[in-house]
C-alpha cells in the first residue's frame, strides 16, 4: 500500500441543541483505505468543537496525480460533508536513478572519443 496520510477534521457544532450519536463515514477512489480515530462521537454539545483524525492510504498502484475524498458526519437527521483534494507524489528516487544512468552513459562515451579520438 501506499504511504499513510493523516488529516485532522473539526467538527463544530454552530446550532443551539446538542448533536448525538455523530456517525463519520467517508468516500475515497477504489482500493483505498481510510479510517476515522474515533469511528463516531457520543455527543457534540452547543458552540463546542472536536477533533478527528481520519488516516487515509492511498492503492500501492495509485498514479501520481490528484484525487477527491470525501466526508460525511451524520447524527440523527443531520448530516455534513465535505470534499478534500488529495495530491498523491511519486519518489524521486526513480528520477535520481535515471539522471545517474545518463549520466554514466556520457562518462563512457567522453571516454571513447578521447581514448580513440578521430582516426
Amino acid at each position: 500500500m501506499g504511504k499513510t496520510s493523516t488529516y485532522t477534521l473539526v467538527l463544530s457544532n454552530d446550532g443551539t441543541a446538542p448533536v448525538d450519536e455523530v456517525e463519520l463515514s467517508g468516500t475515497v477512489p477504489s482500493n483505498w483505505k481510510i479510517e476515522f480515530n474515533p469511528k463516531s462521537i457520543a455527543a457534540i454539545a452547543p458552540g463546542d468543537k472536536k477533533e478527528v483524525q481520519v488516516l487515509v492510504t492511498p492503492a500501492d498502484k495509485a498514479v501520481a496525480g490528484d484525487y477527491m475524498a470525501s466526508f460525511r458526519a451524520n447524527a440523527r437527521g443531520e448530516q455534513s460533508s465535505a470534499d478534500f483534494r488529495i495530491t498523491v507524489t511519486t519518489s524521486t528516487l526513480w528520477g535520481i536513478a535515471g539522471i545517474g544512468i545518463i549520466a554514466v552513459a556520457l562518462l563512457v562515451l567522453l571516454g571513447a572519443v578521447a581514448r580513440f579520438g578521430r582516426r
